[in-house]
């Protein structure tokens, strides 16, 4: 064998793994001598051993007292680096010393009383303690090299040879031996750029989840992801860009899983997502909203900005597939069907979960990308008069959904709520509303006010909320009066309950404040009293069986009566037959919005409805 010519003569012949043991250098797959001191592995040993000060725990296993003695009195004459040896002498110790303390090396006796010492070394291995080893021994040439490789036993010693040169290399080399062995085992199982699994140890993970699975008859989901406009960035940055995003994107997924799930790279730029242990299939849906979402966010790095998506493929064990090959198979099947339709989206192999997808489970991307893309736009319903009165159009938010077509804001509201979007989609809801207000008034059709819904609960305790909106229609020129606030009456109640800072804000304003869907949830008259309200918007609910229903239309004609009394203008929703139309006009209501009345309308199409309405009430005589 070739020797490192860097060496001594003392540590060619004196040290480590001599001439007579050459069998056992060369043997198995771990790196020689020579091997790892070309690459570096141990310059000295408190570096390898990561003792941080230094010192090196040493734990000598043998029934000979005296030898522990010996030992210790030898490493205490050693120049560097000072050594910390503790003794066991038994098996049973030694396992025990190793449970509760953690040692840089065991100097292990071949035999022992309880137990042999190559038995022990097996007992480390099915325990999982991966302790660097040096097996002393009266005769190193009957020890079987290839059996202590396996074993992971990292150098053999005689024991009428110990001294303090040979000692300490030998435990050197252990160490150094253990710590590049365990490099090549990561590297054998995980991304070098990512530090995610490889597809190696995917694949690995995966049979026995599945194998769990099985016995548990629990669910799992294997996902496959491959970036959306990741060729670009190499293209346009270089490749050294293109590794540092795969580095952040790869800490994105990570978040978004448990540890006991997997991310892992395939390759390039694709990625794959183990989830275990599923409550239910449709748990699938939120990691998959979540993974996506991760991607949106510009990646910011060295001056650079850089956008990028995932296309994601989904199958389900046991639904889809009952082996690790079929689920791989269908999750990538199902990403490339997404890649066919453009990208940026999640197909489920299983169509029932994929329809829940992308029919009634909206993804955050999606909502983000909607405001680049302008698809955020307001319809219009009139609150028809019943009776003599200001008319009041109430504003509808709705989402033109590139796939999903017009989506209600009831849809997206809890996404919108979870991913901090609300505050952006009221801007824009405001600030849309005072464009409108100012075209009808430019218009002349100054006997409107644009009813604007404020959609999460939340906003009501916001203290700038009145002195926004008031600053957007002093911008826009619009009295405050054109413009009126909709929240859900459990809102209000919310912000009573905390000393009503946001109802008294929007009175000092002196914006108009409208009761959303009264009567749905609570429907308590406190509001009546409490409250400055202008507008009582009464909730389908509290329509239900009038007029047939003689309790029931009482109780709407008091509600009525009463807001009435207390100057509260009152619009019924959800109006659905003649006689309840007829009913509500008998009672004293001043206005409905329904369907039946006047659907939801565009922009111009409102217009086009006020224009006549104008037009009819100018030739109307008096």
């Amino acid at each position: 064998m070739a020797t490192d010519p860097e060496t001594t003569s003392e540590e060619r012949t004196g040290g480590g793994l001599g001439e007579a043991d050459a069998p056992f250098r060369a043997a198995g797959s771990v790196v020689p001598l020579e091997g790892l001191r070309r690459a570096g592995a141990f310059p000295t040993l408190a570096a390898v051993s990561g003792a941080s000060s230094g010192s090196c725990r040493v734990l000598v296993v043998s029934a000979d007292e005296e030898l522990c003695e010996i030992v210790r009195d030898l490493l205490d004459r050693a120049e560097r680096p000072s050594f910390r040896v503790d003794g066991a002498t038994s098996a049973d110790a030694a396992l025990r010393r190793l449970a509760a303390s953690r040692f840089d090396v065991v100097l292990l006796d071949e035999h022992l009383p309880d137990r042999d010492g190559l038995e022990l070394v097996r007992v480390f291995q099915r325990r999982g303690i991966r302790v660097p080893i040096v097996l002393l021994s009266e005769d190193v040439d009957r020890v079987d090299p290839a059996a202590a490789i396996e074993l992971g036993i990292g150098d053999l010693l005689e024991k009428e040879e110990l001294e303090v040169g040979r000692l300490v290399r030998s435990l050197r080399f252990a160490i150094a031996r253990r710590k590049l062995t365990d490099r090549l085992d990561h590297l054998a199982q995980y991304d070098e750029l990512t530090g995610l699994a490889n597809r190696s140890l995917f694949k690995d993970r995966l049979e026995h989840a599945v194998g769990a699975a099985r016995r548990h008859r629990a669910s799992l989901a294997v996902m496959i992801l491959d970036l959306d406009g990741f060729k670009a960035v190499n293209d346009t940055f270089g490749h050294a860009a293109g590794d540092r995003v795969l580095g952040i994107v790869a800490e994105r997924l990570r978040g978004c899983v448990r540890e006991t799930d997997t991310v892992a790279r395939l390759g390039g730029d694709e990625f794959a997502i183990l989830i275990e242990n599923l409550a239910r299939p449709e748990r699938a849906t939120t990691v998959a909203r979540k993974l996506l979402d991760a991607l949106e966010p510009p990646i910011r790095f060295e001056n650079k900005e850089v956008r990028i998506g995932g296309s994601l493929g989904v199958a389900l064990y046991p639904n889809d597939g009952q082996d690790p090959h079929t689920l791989m198979r269908l999750a990538d099947a199902a990403m490339y069907a997404v890649k066919a339709q453009g990208g940026r989206s999640c197909r489920f192999h299983d169509p029932t979960l994929d329809q829940r997808m992308r029919r009634g489970s909206i993804l955050e991307a999606d909502l983000r990308r909607a405001f680049e893309r302008g698809e955020f736009v307001l319809f219009f319903q009139p609150q028809v008069p019943l009776c003599p009165g200001e008319l009041g159009i109430a504003a509808i938010l709705r989402w033109q959904h590139p796939e999903l077509g017009i989506v209600e804001a009831d849809r997206f509201r809890a996404v919108a709520e979870e991913g901090g979007l609300i505050d952006p989609i009221t801007e824009w809801l405001i600030d849309e509303a005072c464009r409108c207000l100012r075209e009808w008034h430019d218009a002349g059709w100054r006997c409107c006010h644009l009813c604007v819904p404020v959609l999460p609960r939340r906003q009501l305790a916001w203290s700038d909320l009145g002195a926004r909106v008031g600053a957007r229609l002093a911008r826009a020129g619009l009295p405050r009066t054109a413009l009126e606030l909709e929240v859900e009456e459990r809102a209000i109640f919310e912000d009573l309950e905390t000393g009503g800072a946001g109802l008294t804000q929007l009175a000092q304003e002196g914006l108009r404040l409208a009761v959303d869907r009264f009567g749905a949830h609570i429907g308590s008259l406190r509001l009546l009293r409490d409250v400055p309200l202008r507008t009582l918007k009464i909730a389908r609910e509290l329509l239900r069986d009038v007029p047939e229903d003689v309790n029931a239309g009482f109780f709407l004609r008091s509600v009525v009566g009463m807001a009435r009394e207390a100057g509260v203008r009152v619009v019924a929703e959800g109006v659905e037959t003649r006689a309840q139309l007829e009913f509500l006009q008998h009672i004293g209501c001043h206005a409905v919005q329904a369907a039946t009345s006047c659907p939801p309308l565009p922009l111009e199409a409102c217009s086009a409805w006020l224009r006549e309405r104008s037009e009819a009430e100018a030739t109307r005589p008096d």
